[in-house]
């Protein structure tokens, strides 16, 4: 009797036809059942090179470094390559930027490139609407067409940076095309507000690990704001140091920065300002003056002298105290900061509060210490009022053609612009692409472009920071590179611009190796800094500030927000890290992984106050109606009481009705509820800027929430412990560490100053090596970017929405968020890394009767897949609950499989798994190092999350050495392990206490 296994893709789920009383025919047979657990039937394709190179050696990685193009920050990375193939991303640790860290998204690259609905081919819009392939040539030959037209051309996409940006400039003059860059997500507010206060356009970086304390209004610089690898760095070694960094966050919803700071303070929407200028008076009057001049002083004297502590208690909700003590923490600091953006900040009017924090900045003397403004980003403007002039002329029917690249308007701009109405009028539309989204689907032409991991460029996110992007592998389809296609198309056109863009790139790369004077010829300094990603050079500019006499004459007042027929709440938009702006909405790895602070998968949600819910007749999971006079959405409700009881907010970047399998119809997307309105100065959509009213809709919901228990229920598995206690044992004095008077302190690696228990029987030993690792709570923020990272590394299949909500996701890393104990004011949040703990006692060893799981020399719980029959006794043992069983087959659609990492063996459908510390990793470490005759050395091995995280809150090594990281880590007397004084478990598993101050 056989037993049948039947493949499905990612999000199918196809159950085996087995009774029960087949099944006990099966166990009757020890010869089947034998067959039944060594057998594997998920067999993935293998694709060699279709040419060998002699620089390639079959089955031997090589790595590539080029830049992350996810978003504007040009993260440094390093992209693994297997055969010709790219199977992992991991971050470039010699990277100013990034130093190693990856984001999720940076992770889920690797997914857009092997996407299966990415545009294969050129594609021709038949008559009846529907596609067909055509040749590049018949395609270039129509786009030479388009721009020999006479008519009004114009193009329309996301800004480019370096050399692209340069050659997309002179094609646009070259056949007088109106140029206008449009993205959904913009911090263009932040670079004017720059410019007010500073003298000079561009957002400054921010030094985290300088500061003392930091004032936020509303930037999510953990999460999406800016560059959120390099500035999550920067606040975990700040939060490491002797003097940790205090921060304070003023925003209306709990955000993933808002619950990592030590305070956070609820305001009502829209008056953030009003607490800037009351904080920004106090500072004055108490004798701060930093780098401002006599006649800045009195310019903020005159703009504040309306302004009373009390006055912005009232209009903002923030209690006078708190603002009071706010005020007093940065005058107190040596070094601090003060920063505005982000989702509380994109009103219709953001720059005041973006001015009044600059200016907080410069008088508490931040500028040229913390708030580096002579190394700034310069975003591209929006052009919002440019689109919509655009739009004006589209239905006019004056527009004869439109090129379309980077750029999904269709989705991301309001219904309310009418753009999907003006596009029918436009006679020619070309789309570069790779997907087929809301707007290129009513393209006429495609050309579908190379993702970055298969093109040239290059990027200066930095003064001085010189990124290159280099292919990693061939194409995955018949696509070609955004530079190649402008220059070709020129070509046909009769305006030769150029061979080909790496020729392009190189020239504009001349003037980079001029500057750099290092003495080299270009070709080497070319090829050094292929192979190093990039040039890295010092550039000295000006910090003085230049205060704007424009930056007093803005209106200070607190938003507004449109209200008809009786809307009674506040809409929330905010972007979210698993999918940005909608860009990385069909990438099944960030769908699957639950957001960080609501803890919701597969889907968009609606987060309200429980006192609005009942109001509204509620209840959590109810499917719900959003709606106001511009449109509505259907979303699944979520009840927190961590947001504003006069808000609803719903994340950006879901609800597509195109793009892919992966996003087609998840959610609902928010900006069908905003108006035609941009932010005043600033040409992006103003998204906090309307009111809307919310309806029980038919059907009961499906929201899908992977936390279980928002608390810890006394059991102390994510442990906070007070600054100064924290610190006061780091340096030494375990006497004074008491951060929890009770029993469970005793779990502490130090056993709480008792000796160690005694054990009933003989301990394990482990001759060479014993791999272990420390995880400092001080650090995690909670992004997720090592959930993505071992996804990636082991061959981790995405289940889907329906199979997630049935308890059976196979992340073999979870992220627990956890609440305090009891809801009050004073709010405390923990996030908490939980994986296989990897025990001496493992409680699931034992009841294995086919010993598939067991305890190796080297302190690993390892798996023996192909021993395994599935009876799942070592789930139901598992005191963590971090096995997971494979209940169905799941194949990955075609090219997804081209990522598998070829050094992890595929699980198949009735087999358990678990982490295993990357034991692929380890084994390679291991072979290297005997290939040099001597031990691994401290730090040569890292497991994916390790390697990953951005702050480096995770630590692996050689228990055995006392000197390595992770054993000095185990010794803090901040560490200990979960459960282990209960349970006697012994985890290899160490975790260190968060670290937060009181309250204000």
């Amino acid at each position: 009797m056989k037993f049948e296994k039947k493949k499905v893709t990612i999000m199918e789920e196809k159950k085996h036809t087995l009774s029960r009383r087949t099944f006990l025919k099966i166990v009757g047979q020890t010869s089947v059942v034998g067959a039944v657990g060594c057998g594997n039937s998920s067999a993935q394709k293998v694709l060699p090179l279709v040419k060998g190179s002699e620089d390639t050696i079959p089955g031997k990685s090589v790595w590539f470094n080029t830049t992350c193009t996810e978003c504007d920050a040009a993260c440094g990375i390093q992209v693994k390559t297997r055969d010709g193939r790219a199977i992992k991303i991991e971050g470039n640790p010699d990277h100013p930027i990034n130093k190693g860290g990856v984001c999720a998204i940076g992770h889920s690259a690797l997914q857009n490139t092997y996407d299966p609905d990415r545009i294969r081919q050129p594609l021709e819009r038949a008559d009846d609407g529907s596609y067909k392939p055509v040749s590049w040539k018949k395609a270039y030959a129509a786009i030479a067409k388009g721009l020999k037209a006479k008519g009004q051309k114009a193009y329309l996409g996301s800004s480019q940076t370096g050399a692209l940006s340069a050659l997309l400039s002179d094609w646009c003059k070259a056949f007088d095309l109106t140029q206008i860059d449009y993205s959904g997500v913009s911090n263009e507010a932040e670079a004017k507000a720059a410019e007010l206060v500073f003298g000079s356009y561009g957002i400054p970086t921010y030094h985290f690990d300088k500061a003392e304390a930091v004032l936020n209004f509303g930037t999510d610089f953990l999460e999406t704001w800016v560059s959120p690898c390099e500035y999550a760095r920067g606040w975990a070694d700040t939060r490491r140091s002797n003097k940790p960094c205090r921060v304070i966050h003023v925003e209306p919803r709990l955000s993933l920065t808002a619950g990592n700071a030590d305070t956070w303070l609820q305001s009502n929407p829209g008056t953030e300002v009003q607490v800037a200028l009351a904080v920004l008076k106090v500072l004055v009057e108490r004798g701060q003056r930093g780098g401002a001049d006599a006649g800045t002083i009195e310019q903020i004297k005159k703009l504040t002298e309306h302004v009373t502590v009390e006055s912005a208690a009232l209009a903002s909700g923030v209690s006078s105290e708190k603002i009071l003590i706010a005020a007093e923490h940065l005058i107190n600091a040596k070094r601090s900061i003060v920063l505005a953006g982000g989702a509380s900040t994109a009103t219709s009017n953001p720059l005041p509060l973006m001015v009044a924090a600059n200016l907080m900045n410069l008088v508490l003397g931040n500028v040229g210490r913390t708030v580096n403004i002579a190394s700034s980003r310069k975003p591209s403007s929006n052009s919002l009022d440019e689109v919509s002039k655009l739009i004006s002329t589209m239905q006019k029917g004056k527009l004869e053609v439109l090129f379309i690249d980077g750029s999904n308007p269709s989705f991301n701009l309001p219904p309310s612009f009418d753009f999907i109405y003006a596009l029918k009028k436009v006679p020619l539309i070309v789309s570069f692409a790779s997907h087929m989204d809301e707007t290129t689907g009513a393209a006429h032409l495609i050309l579908p472009t190379h993702t970055a991991l298969e093109s040239w460029g290059d990027a200066e996110p930095l003064p001085g920071v010189h990124n290159l992007i280099q292919p990693t592998m061939k194409p995955v389809f018949d696509t070609q590179a955004f530079g190649d296609i402008l220059l070709a198309s020129a070509d046909k056109a009769g305006k030769k611009m150029g061979e080909d863009f790496l020729s392009y790139l190189k020239d504009a790369w001349q003037k980079v190796h001029a500057n750099a004077a290092t003495g080299k010829s270009f070709k080497n300094f070319w090829l050094e800094s292929v192979e190093r990603g990039g040039f890295i050079r010092r550039v000295s500019a000006n910090s003085t500030a230049q205060v704007s006499s424009k930056a007093f004459a803005l209106d200070f007042s607190s938003a507004h927000f449109e209200e008809k027929d009786g809307h009674t709440l506040v809409l929330y938009p905010f972007p979210s890290v698993r999918s940005f702006d909608g860009r990385a909405a069909n990438r099944p790895w960030l769908s699957e992984i639950p957001d960080p602070v609501s803890q919701v998968a597969w889907d968009s949600w609606a987060e309200i106050h429980p006192d609005s819910a009942k109001a509204h007749g509620l209840a959590q999971g109810d499917k719900v109606t959003i709606r106001n006079h511009y449109g509505e959405i259907t979303v699944n409700v979520l009840i927190n009481r961590y947001i504003h009881k006069d808000i609803i907010a719903v994340p950006i970047g879901h609800g597509h009705t195109g793009y892919g399998r992966f996003a087609k119809g998840i959610g609902g997307n928010v900006m069908q509820l905003l108006p035609a309105l941009a932010s005043k100065d600033v040409g992006a959509v103003s998204l906090l800027s309307t009111k809307v009213n919310v309806t029980r809709g038919r059907g009961k919901g499906d929201i899908v929430n992977l936390q279980g228990s928002d608390y810890q229920m006394n059991r102390h598995l994510a442990r906070t412990a007070a600054v100064a206690t924290a610190v006061h044992a780091t340096n030494g004095h375990a006497e004074g560490h008491d951060a929890h008077a009770d029993e469970s302190h005793g779990e502490s690696n130090g056993h709480g100053g008792h000796h160690e228990p005694k054990q009933m029987y003989v301990q394990r030993e482990h001759p060479l090596y014993k791999w272990g690792m420390a995880v400092d709570l001080a650090a995690c923020t909670g992004c997720s970017a090592c959930v993505v990272a071992c996804y990636a590394e082991n061959n981790i299949p995405c289940v889907g929405k329906k199979v997630v909500s049935q308890g059976r996701e196979m992340s073999w890393l979870r992220i627990e968020r956890y609440y305090g104990e009891a809801p009050s004011e004073e709010l405390s949040v923990n996030f908490m890394p939980m994986m296989c703990q990897q025990c001496g006692h493992a409680p699931c060893e034992p009841v294995c009767p086919v010993y598939a799981t067991y305890h190796n020399e080297e302190g690993l719980n390892v798996m023996v897949y192909n021993r395994c029959v599935g009876t799942r006794y070592c789930s139901n043992n598992c005191s963590y609950k971090v096995r997971h069983y494979n209940w169905i087959q799941v194949d990955f659609p075609e090219p997804l499989n081209w990522q598998l990492n070829p050094d992890v063996t595929p699980r198949s459908a009735g087999v358990m798994e678990k982490c295993t510390f990357c034991l692929q990793r380890i084994n390679e470490g291991k072979d290297n190092a005997k290939d040099l005759g001597r031990k691994v050395r401290d730090g040569e091995i890292k497991p994916a999350c390790v390697q990953s995280c951005p702050t480096q809150a995770l630590t692996f090594g050689d228990l055995n050495d006392p000197h390595s990281e992770v054993s000095k880590r185990g010794r803090d007397k901040r560490a200990y392990k979960v459960l282990d004084h209960h349970l006697n478990t012994q985890p290899a598993v160490s975790y260190l206490e968060n670290i937060k101050y009181e309250e204000v």
